[in-house]
C-alpha cells in the first residue's frame, strides 16, 4: 500500500533486526542509500545489515561507508523482523536477494522510479526526488545526527543519480541537500575521484573496442554500441568496467537516445538506455521487462546471441524518437 514518509519512519523506528536491500547491477544511488540507511538504523540501536545482491564495483569500495554492505551469501540464514528495499522498481530487480525475504513481500519499499510496481507492504515512491539518497536524507534528518561518513554516502547517491549535477532532474532541492551534506562534513572530491577517475588501461582498451561498434541512426539522434563477452575476455575486464560507457554515447553531439548492449554472462544481455532532454526511455525498458527513469533506464534480455538483442531494442528506440 502507498504510505507517507511519516509512516515509513515510524515503521523503521519499530524495527529491531532490519535488512536493507538494493538492486542488482548497483549504481551509486543504490550503494549509497543502502549503506546510509543501514548506518542510520544502527545508530538508532537496531541490528541492521545492508545487502547488495551483485558485487559492488571496486571503485565504490574506496568510499569508507560502503564497508557495511554484505552479499546475499553472507546474510543467508539470518532472521530479520523488518525488510526494506530501496531504489528498486520491482521485486525482480533485487535478484538473488529475494531469497532473504523467505517468500514474503518487503515490509517497506523506498523508491523514486516512475515504473515502480508497489510491491511492498508499505510503499513510498516519489519520482520528484532526483535520487533515493534524498529520501533517505529526509529520513535520516528526523532520526540521527550526521557524521562525515553518513553525509558522504548520501552525497554519493545524490551526485551519481544527477550525473554530478548536470542532468535534467537537478533542482533547488538537490543543491540545498548537497549544501546540507557538505556542511555536515561530506566532500565531493573523493566521490568524484572514485566514480569518475577509476578507469584502468584495460578499461580504456575496452572503451576503444566499444566505440568501434558505434552506430548512428535516426539522423544522428540514436546512438548504440555493444560490449560482447569476447571483448571483456580479450581486454581482461569485467562487466562492472562498462560503467559510464553509455554516457560516452549520449555525449555525442545531436544524440538524444543512447543504448549500450553488454553481454555477460553469455546468453544474457543487459541494455542500458539514456536520453538527453525529452525522450522517455523508461517506456522502452518497461516494454522489455525492465524499468527506470525517463532519462535513464535498463532491462535484461535472455538471448542465445548478442546480435539477437540489438534489433528489437533499436527498433523500439527508433519508434520512441518518431513519437510512437
Amino acid at each position: 500500500m502507498k504510505a507517507s514518509l511519516d509512516r515509513v519512519v515510524e515503521r523503521l523506528k519499530a524495527a529491531r533486526r532490519a535488512l536493507v536491500i538494493g538492486h542488482v547491477r548497483p549504481d551509486g544511488d543504490a550503494i549509497g542509500s543502502v549503506a546510509a540507511l543501514t548506518l542510520i538504523l544502527r545508530w538508532l540501536g537496531k541490528e541492521a545489515e545492508g545487502c547488495i545482491p551483485d558485487p559492488v564495483p571496486w571503485f565504490y569500495r574506496e568510499i569508507p561507508g560502503t564497508r557495511v554492505l554484505r552479499s546475499v551469501e553472507e546474510l543467508r540464514g539470518r532472521e530479520f523482523d523488518t525488510t526494506v528495499v530501496v531504489d528498486t522498481s520491482s521485486l525482480s530487480r533485487i535478484g538473488t536477494a529475494a531469497e532473504l525475504l523467505s517468500g514474503q513481500e518487503p515490509d517497506v519499499v523506498i523508491d523514486h522510479h516512475v515504473t515502480n510496481t508497489g510491491f511492498g507492504a508499505l510503499n513510498f515512491c516519489d519520482p520528484s526526488y532526483a535520487a533515493v539518497a534524498l529520501i533517505v536524507h529526509e529520513i535520516g534528518k528526523r532520526l540521527v545526527e550526521y557524521d562525515r561518513e553518513l553525509a558522504e554516502l548520501l552525497l554519493l547517491g545524490l551526485a551519481t543519480d544527477t550525473g554530478f549535477f548536470k542532468y535534467g532532474n537537478v533542482d533547488a532541492q538537490v543543491f540545498e541537500a548537497a549544501a546540507e551534506l557538505t556542511r555536515q562534513g561530506a566532500s565531493i572530491q573523493p566521490i568524484a575521484s572514485a566514480v569518475l577517475e577509476h578507469r584502468t588501461p584495460n578499461t580504456m582498451r575496452l572503451l576503444v573496442e566499444m566505440l568501434s561498434t558505434l552506430q548512428l541512426e535516426a539522423g544522428g539522434q540514436l546512438a548504440y554500441a555493444y560490449v560482447s563477452a569476447d571483448m571483456l575476455r580479450r581486454t581482461g575486464c569485467s562487466e562492472e568496467d562498462t560503467e559510464g560507457f553509455v554516457g560516452e554515447l549520449r555525449a555525442i553531439h545531436g544524440v538524444e537516445v543512447a543504448v549500450l548492449f553488454s553481454e555477460w554472462p553469455e546468453g544474457e544481455v543487459h541494455v542500458s538506455l539514456r536520453s538527453k532532454s525529452y525522450a522517455d526511455v523508461s517506456r522502452v525498458a518497461l516494454a522489455f521487462g525492465g524499468g527506470g527513469h525517463p532519462r535513464a533506464a535498463g532491462c535484461t534480455l535472455k538471448v542465445a546471441r548478442l546480435a539477437a538483442a540489438i534489433p528489437p531494442i533499436v527498433a523500439a528506440a527508433r519508434r520512441l524518437l518518431e513519437g510512437g
